[in-house]
């Protein structure tokens, strides 16, 4: 009775346009209005964004290693699968039912109503979706997705759907270029919570779509670097016009899900690969204060000791401790060595357990780590780094290290202004910016620059936020690929230390099965043609990443 209960339920939320218009005549209520509102219904679009994000974040996040679970041998540690299509699925059913029909009844009512602008921004949202959706599954209902009175639907190729992207964004930039009919910025600020009308910025965000789209398939021979600096350069211009999700937390829904009062990371602490990044590790190979990054205290959470050693948890970096992937840890006994030294929640220095779970008027935590803060879903810094390695392909390498260098100061930028809410987080003093930029760390000219400095820097960018993108990254190179000038790995101390328990050998994970509330439940066929039903399906090389 729960399984037919989830197939109804879920038939109506996947039908099409022209099935909910009977669907209202059937339920038809004089008393009520029938014409939607598009300031009414646009908000929900923009809002659940950061939601698709994080909720599968936690999942990936642990794949890219921003974080490991604090238990030993976690699932998604060590590269396991969402066995059945159970968990690590949010974006699946948000972007097919809190999105798809939404988005459809905008555009259908904007174009009836001459609102041009309010119809580029749903395609806008509907591309960034389908991109960004494809990108954590793979294959997926496309053509047949919102058609009436369907209830199997076949899976597109991601060919295909790279292909619908591409096609989307232009259909969207055709209508928010149009000026006749009814556009107009105030009206639709009414109802668009991110530029408030502004279709200038919407243009914008489209073109760093194109970019993520045309650069994914860099390891195709029809890979054209050319184009995707041309869509990074008419697309951010800086900090002003990221793409962010705001967060009033007044309750828990309007609350940022990485807020401390949400808890969505207790399980989930910072990794060793971050770590790393950021003390001097990995780019200078000690940890001395000079060699520390100074978004290194920015970003992540200090524990109590900073000088006493623990063999999985090095020190002499300023107390920035880690967990390794699948080792787990115990907080231990308070005043103990082990207690002192285990790594911190995100969401402050020194604690190990969170201080204001449930509390949303809380003012703890740092970075993306607070109830309030804003949640990005395209920045000016992540574009710059796509620019960069896309000039480095080109053998540009003018172009790379400008834009390399615009990508660090940018992120530097992007964080101070996160952290202006975090109380006891001082900001990038002009002096420590400097100092870094001028350090080992950062490459000093054109000549001397690798993929290896991009890509890196790219990762410390996108750590806490840019989940699919960060991990879009990784598959591209095989998680394991050198440096042609180097000879050493791009992810340079990246390691997997123990691969499924299904045995299925060095196959680190590339995709997710589709949610089990609906594809499991009632859609077999179409996944048997897939292949997701085998048990190393999530270990199954994406299109976009294949030569």
């Amino acid at each position: 009775m729960r399984q037919f209960k989830i197939f109804i339920l879920l038939a109506i939320g996947i039908s099409s346009l022209l099935g909910c218009r009977k669907f209202l005549d059937v339920n038809s209520d004089p008393a009520s209005p029938q014409k939607p509102d598009l300031n009414a219904i646009f908000p929900p679009l923009t809002a659940v964004m950061s939601r698709m994000m994080i909720f599968d974040g936690r999942f990936v996040g642990q794949y890219t290693q921003n974080f490991s679970h604090t238990s030993a041998s976690e699932n998604y540690d060590i590269h396991g699968g969402n066995a059945g299509g159970s968990g690590a699925n949010q974006h699946w059913r948000d972007f097919y039912t809190l999105q798809g029909t939404t988005i459809n009844l905008v555009i259908k009512t904007g174009i009836a109503e001459e609102k041009w602008d309010y119809v580029g921004a749903a395609l806008a949202i509907r591309a960034w979706g389908l991109q960004s959706t494809t990108d954590y599954f793979g294959e997926m209902p496309y053509r047949q997705a919102w058609e009436d009175n369907r209830v199997y639907f076949d899976y597109d190729d991601q060919e295909y759907i790279y292909f619908a992207v591409d096609s989307i964004c232009k259909e969207a930039l055709t209508y928010l270029a149009r000026t006749d009919g009814k556009v107009n910025q105030a009206v639709m600020g009414r109802g668009d919570q991110v530029y408030q009308g502004n279709r200038q910025r919407w243009i914008k965000f489209v073109y760093g779509i194109l970019a993520r789209n045309a650069h994914h398939i860099s390891n195709k021979p029809n890979y054209n670097p050319n184009d995707v600096i041309k869509y990074v350069d008419l697309s951010l211009d800086g900090l002003s016009d990221n793409f962010n999700i705001n967060h009033t937390a007044t309750r828990n829904d309007d609350t940022n899900p990485w807020g401390p009062a949400r808890d969505n990371l207790s399980v989930r602490r910072q990794s060793r690969f971050i770590t790393q990044l950021l003390d001097g590790n990995t780019f200078i190979g000690n940890t001395l204060p000079i060699s520390r990054d100074p978004r290194l205290g920015r970003l992540l959470s200090a524990s109590f000791d900073t000088t006493a050693t623990n063999s999985n948890m090095p020190s002499q970096n300023g107390g920035y401790r880690f967990i390794l992937p699948a080792s787990g840890y115990v907080i231990g006994t308070a005043g103990t060595a082990s207690f002192r030294q285990a790594p911190s929640t995100l969401y402050g220095d020194s604690t190990t357990i969170n201080p204001a779970i449930g509390n949303f008027s809380s003012g703890a935590g740092k970075f993306l780590f607070q109830n309030r803060v804003v949640f990005p879903i395209m920045t000016y810094h992540e574009l710059q780094f796509i620019k960069a390695e896309a000039a480095f392909r080109k053998n540009d390498l003018t172009t790379a290290y400008t834009a390399y260098r615009n990508g660090i100061n940018g992120h530097i930028d992007f964080v101070n202004n996160l952290n202006q809410s975090a109380s006891n987080v001082t900001q990038i003093t002009t002096t420590e910016r400097n100092a870094y930029l001028a350090s080992g760390s950062v490459k000093q000219n054109a000549a001397s620059i690798t993929i290896t400095d991009i890509m890196l820097q790219k990762y410390i960018g996108d750590f806490g936020w840019n989940f699919v993108e960060c991990w879009s990254d990784m598959r591209r190179f095989n998680y394991f690929d050198l440096d042609e000038l180097t000879g050493l790995p791009v992810y340079r101390n990246y390691q997997i230390p123990v691969y499924s328990s299904n045995n299925l050998g060095p196959k680190p994970a590339q995709r997710f099965r589709p949610t089990n509330f609906s594809e499991f439940d009632w859609n077999l066929g179409a996944l048997r043609k897939i292949g997701a039903l085998n048990v190393d399906y999530h270990t199954y090389e994406m299109w976009f990443s294949r030569p």
